[in-house]
């Protein structure tokens, strides 16, 4: 049985058609577990009629608002199954989506995540294009994948479908800002990744929603802008979980040290954000008096500044050298 996981609130506008388009899968065994995270608009009331329609949705209400990261992780402990995938409430699959996927993992023991190429739509449903670079960790080799998924920058394979004993193993949604990538790097290095090179999976952009308004739907409402936009910390977390790859330590340490220094380094656009924000980040772990965060930090803020230094020493060497060549 594949077991798809929806999170959902106040998800009235797209939430009928995504679930039309999971109820259309050709692969019949499916069990569609819904977590309504009390929901103000009609929510409900679509989850309820489906429910009634059809006996393969599950519904369940939370009594508050408890955010997005608890209700991703609430999706999965109310599965079952040997497979598992999460599915937003306004992406929509094409039918074989489950079916393909599906085959490919029981084609490859070793696999524990497949998931397809995508397309872009927006909030009307139309196609969009879309330019962020997406690295497939496909790679047969640890260090492969760690790098694609450190060059990146859009990891939608977290909407893949797993095998669920290898997501068990995981530390599963953590309340930090790209805790969708975090828990992404953790499945990719437990197993082999699969890749359908196929458009089955229709992935919504909301082009007027930033950063900011993503992160404050991460925590309870009470506790809204406790996880604030900051990918030092996201880099600081992800190579937390390379660091807890199955792996030995000597190897662990080798990962964890690319990791680094392609995320924060090589990926330019990256190390923009990161050199940005680390110096907020060190403050705020202070302030809060998060010593395992701030001591986490201080590697990545040393490598983006020793870096940025170099970088200013070399370009101050070659403007002294061509002026002196002008003046010979």
């Amino acid at each position: 049985m594949v077991s798809i996981g929806m999170p959902v609130y106040n998800g009235e506008r797209y939430l009928p058609e995504a679930l039309d388009s999971l109820l259309a899968q050709d692969y019949p065994n499916i069990v569609i577990t819904i977590s309504d995270n009390a929901s103000t608009d009609a929510t409900e009331a679509i989850c309820k009629r489906y429910a009634e329609r059809d006996a393969r949705i599950r519904y369940q209400r939370a009594a508050r608002n408890m955010g997005a990261v608890w209700n991703f992780n609430r999706v999965f402990e109310l599965s079952e199954g040997e497979f598992f995938m999460w599915a937003a409430f306004d992406d929509l699959r094409d039918p074989a989506f489950v079916s393909k996927c599906l085959a490919a993992l029981q084609a490859n023991p070793g696999a524990v995540l497949c998931y397809s190429d995508i397309r872009f739509i927006d909030e009307r449903g139309e196609p969009v294009p879309f330019g962020l670079k997406t690295l497939h960790p496909t790679s047969e080799s640890l260090e492969g994948r760690v790098s694609a998924m450190a060059l990146s920058s859009f990891w939608y394979g977290f909407y893949g479908l797993m095998r669920a004993d290898a997501l068990a193993k995981t530390r599963l949604a953590r309340p930090v800002w790209g805790f969708d990538v975090v828990l992404l790097m953790e499945v990719c290095l437990r197993g082999d990744v699969l890749f359908v090179p196929e458009q089955l999976f229709a992935y919504r952009v909301f082009t007027e929603k930033t950063a900011k308004d993503m992160a404050a739907t991460l925590e309870p409402v009470a506790q809204q802008n406790s996880i604030p936009v900051s990918w030092s910390q996201q880099a600081f977390e992800t190579a937390r979980a390379v660091w807890l790859a199955p792996v030995a330590l000597p190897h662990r340490l080798r990962l964890v040290t690319q990791f680094l220094w392609e995320f924060c380094v090589r990926h330019g656009a990256m190390h923009e954000l990161v050199s940005a924000d680390v110096r907020p980040a060190l403050k705020r772990a202070l302030a809060e008096r998060s010593a395992g965060l701030f001591l986490g930090l201080l590697p990545v803020g040393g490598l983006v500044f020793s870096v940025r230094l170099a970088r200013r020493v070399a370009s101050s060497a070659q403007y002294r050298w061509g002026r002196i060549r002008r003046a010979l």
